[in-house]
């Protein structure tokens, strides 16, 4: 708190309302004021205009917040067919030892490709590197329990929420947390 008195002091505003020109400038929805009072005294402060839009004034205050910081938005990833069949192709043809085909039809395909890259924040490499990982690793098993191409980008459970294995997989490639057993080994004992 020590941090905003200064701010206090040169602006006269209230913390609920320096909170309330912080949500306004970053876009979010303020919680637990009211909010009402708090705009009105901002109008009255010349920080908002009488639309409820931020002036410059406002901004100017607004930069000064230690937490202010304007979070650039997400380049949106534009999902091509040549995206979807490079992401296929790493899936083996034909059917898996479920008796489902490993690689699920384009548009499904396209469709859970939007609901990933609206939900989380990594990009189409590491998509691709995290998805060749989960594939590399299945081969080893013959592809046993492995996740069609589809249900490994989102798989809705009974309660409508998803499952994300790829989410998992690409924060394993962020993260480095992933071990390559590529040398790895094995001799059947008869």
């Amino acid at each position: 708190m020590n941090i905003l008195t200064p701010l206090i002091k040169e602006t006269e505003l209230t913390p609920n309302q320096l909170y309330l020109l912080y949500c306004i400038y970053v876009n979010e929805k303020p919680l637990h004021i009211n909010i009402y009072a708090e705009l009105r005294a901002l109008k009255n402060a010349g920080c908002v205009s009488q639309e409820g839009k931020i002036t410059e004034k406002g901004v100017e205050i607004s930069i000064k917040l230690p937490v202010a910081k304007k979070v650039p938005k997400r380049t949106a990833i534009v999902i091509t067919e040549e995206c979807i069949n490079t992401y296929l192709e790493i899936f083996p043809k034909g059917k898996l030892p479920s008796g489902r085909q490993a690689r699920a039809d384009k548009r499904n395909i396209k469709i859970n490709l939007e609901w990933f890259f609206k939900t989380y924040q990594y990009d189409w490499d590491t998509v691709i590197k995290a998805t060749q990982l989960y594939v590399d690793e299945y081969e080893r098993k013959n592809f046993l329990y492995m996740k069609t191409s589809q249900y490994f980008i989102s798989k809705m459970n009974p309660d409508r929420s998803r499952d994300s294995e790829l989410a998992n997989y690409c924060s394993q490639i962020i993260t480095g947390d992933y071990q390559d057993d590529s040398n790895h080994f094995s001799e059947k004992v008869v």
